[in-house]
């Protein structure tokens, strides 16, 4: 059981880090895109809520809303390359962090599937 517990911290432990590194990479984007700024941030912080839902109440479906998040927060980055505020390196950067936590919660999910 003590694993398990550990794991969870290590993924709320990264989503934190990752939602640091979303906000101080996104001060500068551009005002006429501070709705899609909003957005991942608004997002990142309930991945995060999820992911402390999911560890409190054992819910597959919190886990499964944790990968929902992850992937709107993928299309607003999606949107925000495609829109040119952030470069190509910055959005492979975002999605490396993005992807591990989704890996961690895949796993995660297949675990208490066992």
């Amino acid at each position: 059981m003590k694993n398990k517990s550990n794991e969870k911290f290590i993924i709320a432990r990264r989503a934190r880090q990752t939602i640091d590194y979303i906000i101080k990479n996104t001060e500068n984007f551009p005002n006429k895109y501070t709705i899609l700024k909003n957005n991942i941030i608004k997002t990142s912080y309930l991945m995060l809520e999820n992911i402390y839902r999911a560890n409190i109440f054992q819910d597959i479906n919190d886990k499964k809303e944790i990968i929902v998040n992850i992937e709107m927060i993928n299309y607003y980055l999606d949107e925000a390359l495609r829109k040119k505020i952030i470069s190509k390196k910055k959005y492979l950067s975002y999605g490396k962090y993005l992807y591990e936590i989704d890996q961690m919660v895949r796993s995660w999910l297949l675990y208490e599937k066992s």
